[in-house]
């Protein structure tokens, strides 16, 4: 559709045509200058992250995506198959919605996870602690989370191990204690 050679400044301004095949071969096209990309990013997140120029673009400016606006990284983030390095960048971004597009993701990688773990927001904490497969100590922090939603997730979880069963029924709040003991009761 779009020229091999087409310059950048009228990729720019086709950038807004009011055809969409258009903005998204803008989207698309190696040419095409990184904030004409950001701006697109919400509309075409896989043309962009399919752009061939991205791994340069990102070579040449290692942070540059990171000021790209929280809904182009979110839109970017749920892409089928997106890059592990973009799903550690949503999992570190500060807005709960990046992060959100990241952990709602069925298969993430176990650091991703981890830094999710941490996170700021209780809902992306909670939402980790939903996940079947977490790496090692992930499910102890949570245990241990200052949120007792969080733990209560956690204390719902079948197969926990004895010693977080434990931690758990101990817990300050009588919910977790509750879902503990009543589990308990029921495996007895």
């Amino acid at each position: 559709m779009l020229g091999p050679h087409i310059a950048a400044a009228e990729l720019s301004r086709l950038a807004h045509s009011p055809d969409a095949a258009v903005r998204a071969a803008v989207a698309a096209h190696p040419n095409t200058p990184p904030p004409v990309l950001a701006e697109l990013g919400a509309e075409f997140p896989a043309e962009v992250l399919g752009n061939p120029a991205l791994p340069l673009l990102r070579l040449a400016q290692p942070g540059l995506l990171a000021g790209w606006p929280a809904h182009t990284l979110e839109a970017l983030t749920t892409v089928p198959g997106a890059p592990d390095w973009l799903l550690r960048l949503a999992a570190a971004h500060e807005k709960i919605d990046v992060q959100l597009a990241a952990v709602t993701r069925s298969e993430l990688p176990g650091d991703v996870l981890e830094r999710l773990s941490r996170s700021p927001f209780w809902t992306i904490r909670e939402y980790v602690a939903r996940k079947p497969q977490l790496p090692p100590g992930v499910l102890a922090h949570l245990a241990r989370d200052l949120d007792y939603g969080v733990r209560l997730t956690v204390a719902n979880r079948p197969g926990l191990p004895p010693d977080l069963r434990h931690l758990l029924r101990r817990d300050p709040h009588p919910l977790v204690q509750a879902v503990i003991l009543l589990a308990e009761g029921e495996r007895g």
